[in-house]
């Protein structure tokens, strides 16, 4: 059984930093569910709402890590996007207005609910390493502190959300090759693990030939996905541990700022339709921030298994989507994600 108590202290470094023994690894299969929902509001002398929009992805994402050497490992990840999807709940068609010589949806007749774009299929592969400098669970080190530091990159996938292949079967992910730098701090105290982490995740330029919503290809362009950026803070709190089995319980309470910047995307995948002259074309999607905070649950029920399951909501700060337009979203937009991550640990 679980020991609970407030002496127990924690056998390593906290789940966040954690990296397996020398000649050791974990194999995990993750399911991930995020959505980003609320209205679109056209600005103008007054704003006005024209719809209700959501974008939701549900992932598998496979993963293998093995450490090559005291405190470093090698892993691979691949991303498996089950379904990616715009859809709406409320639109309205855009039409041309002469008067700022750009689309508009105010007044016009009210288009047809449903999805509007919706892809599937594997994404680009992660190779990477990460290490610990220092960490608590070096024994002859005595560290107080856990320092993890992550490098990888990702293999272009031609499958993505912006094409189809040759039976017409629309990819998803964003499509080109990317380089992710990560890292994260924790210390022990008590029965509470602090921490902070960040990423940064820069996306490489990829040309496709964009095929739009409606199956019309429209040649080739480059695109730019948006670079990302997060920082998180929370705190681990080891509520029950078996030493004798290995087993333990760990409850996490976080918070954190996400930013992207702006992209450069085809036009007429993010918003319910837009101007026959500019679909497909190449337009700019302003930057984004979001900031929300999450909860997640650590069960090892013993030292080779480990069951995660986490939610996290977010605050989506109003957004202009496609340069052309003056659509923006709405003030109540909020972004959901909530996982589950089962890892087989060889110790």
């Amino acid at each position: 059984m679980l020991l609970l108590g407030p002496l127990l202290p924690l056998a390593s470094a906290a789940v966040v930093t954690e990296i397996p023994p020398f000649l050791r690894g974990d194999i995990q299969i993750a399911y991930s569910y995020e959505q980003l929902a609320g209205t679109l509001v056209e600005r103008g002398d007054e704003d006005v709402e024209v719809g209700q929009r959501t974008i939701s992805d549900h992932m598998l994402n496979y993963g293998l890590t093995f450490s090559v050497g005291p405190g470093i490992a090698v892993f691979a990840q691949v991303p498996h996007y089950v379904s990616s999807r715009v859809s709406y709940g409320s639109l309205s068609d855009m039409v041309y207005d002469p008067g700022t010589g750009s689309g508009t949806y105010v007044g016009t007749t009210p288009g047809t609910e449903g999805t509007q774009v919706d892809g599937a299929g594997l994404g680009g592969v992660w190779f990477g390493v990460r290490g610990t400098p220092y960490s608590e669970a070096f024994e002859k080190r005595n560290s107080a502190t856990t320092w993890l530091l992550e490098g990888a990159i990702r293999t272009g996938d031609p499958t993505s959300f912006w094409t189809v292949d040759e039976a017409g079967k629309r990819g998803a992910g964003p499509g080109g090759t990317a380089a992710r730098l990560h890292t994260a701090f924790s210390t022990t105290l008590g029965i509470s693990s602090p921490y902070i982490t960040g990423t940064y995740i820069g996306e490489g330029k990829q040309t496709v030939t964009v095929v739009t919503p409606d199956d019309v290809s429209h040649g080739e362009v480059e695109l730019d996905p948006a670079n990302h950026g997060d920082i998180r803070i929370g705190i681990e709190l080891l509520t029950g541990r078996n030493p004798a089995s290995g087993a333990q319980f760990v409850f996490d309470l976080h918070m954190g700022v996400a930013y992207d910047a702006f992209a450069q995307l085809p036009s007429g995948f993010y918003l319910p339709n837009v101007l026959d002259v500019g679909a497909g074309g190449l337009i700019q999607q302003s930057e984004q921030m979001e900031a929300g905070a999450g909860i997640a649950a650590h069960w090892r029920p013993f030292e080779n298994m480990q069951l995660t399951v986490n939610g996290d909501l977010g605050y989506h700060l109003p957004q202009r989507i496609e340069h052309p337009y003056p659509v923006y979203t709405g003030a109540d937009t909020l972004s959901v994600t909530l996982g589950s991550t089962l890892g087989v640990r060889f110790r």
